[in-house]
């Protein structure tokens, strides 16, 4: 089975209704190509009738309610635990999809490398900064992110999770498992992350599965 989560933080408060109906949207606008469940994360809230209407539009949607302790990265890590799946997807609450068929993508990739981390966004890293695999549209299977021995339940652990010294990336290598960024064109090892051709920050980000507020204005270049 394969499960996508979402995170809804606050049922909306604070600017998170508009972004999760960018989601919404665009999850709607382009479909996934592949069957999978669609877990939407109640963070710091708990389903509401509203939380319900709102992603009504999506089929075969369940919903799980987390306290909002590490905020996305631990209710992706609950999400793991609860409603586990051969492989599962995660997106941040400023998530968006890019194009048709991105779900039956993230599958071909997965099934042609076997169990790693994959990403559709990466960094190769800078001071203080390891290289990493950016924590929105990343997928994995539930037993090897399971497996990660640190849980996120601080704001301030979600960085250590994903750039830090023993980052989900890190942690991955050491285990010599090869992360992955995949794009619509090809899967990428680290040494050339930062040079895919109109990948994150590159061109004009055609090549890439999702974005997230870092590939909009004024940080990246989509409108």
């Amino acid at each position: 089975m394969v499960v996508c989560t979402y995170i809804f933080p606050q049922n909306g408060a604070g600017g998170f209704f508009d972004l999760a109906q960018n989601f919404i949207h665009s999850y709607t606008r382009f479909p996934a190509g592949y069957d999978h469940q669609m877990v939407i994360v109640c963070n710091g809230s708990p389903v509401t009738d509203e939380a319900e209407a709102l992603f009504g539009e999506i089929p075969n949607c369940a919903f799980l309610e987390h306290d909002n302790s590490g905020y996305d990265i631990g209710g992706f890590q609950k999400a793991s635990r609860e409603v586990p799946g051969d492989l599962m997807v995660f997106f941040g609450a400023t998530a968006y999809i890019r194009g048709a068929n991105w779900l039956a993508r993230m599958v071909e990739a997965w099934k042609k490398h076997g169990d790693t981390l994959y990403g559709c966004m990466g960094n190769r890293g800078a001071p203080g900064v390891q290289p990493h695999v950016r924590t929105t549209g990343f997928f994995l299977s539930s037993s090897l992110f399971n497996s990660y021995p640190h849980q996120v339940t601080r704001p301030e652990h979600r960085y250590e999770f994903e750039h830090g010294p023993t980052c989900l990336t890190s942690w991955m290598k050491d285990r010599r498992k090869n992360p992955l960024i995949v794009s619509w064109e090809g899967e990428y090892h680290e040494h050339l992350w930062d040079s895919i051709p109109n990948g994150f920050r590159q061109g004009n980000q055609s090549n890439i599965l999702c974005g997230d507020r870092m590939t909009r204005s004024p940080y990246g270049n989509d409108p």
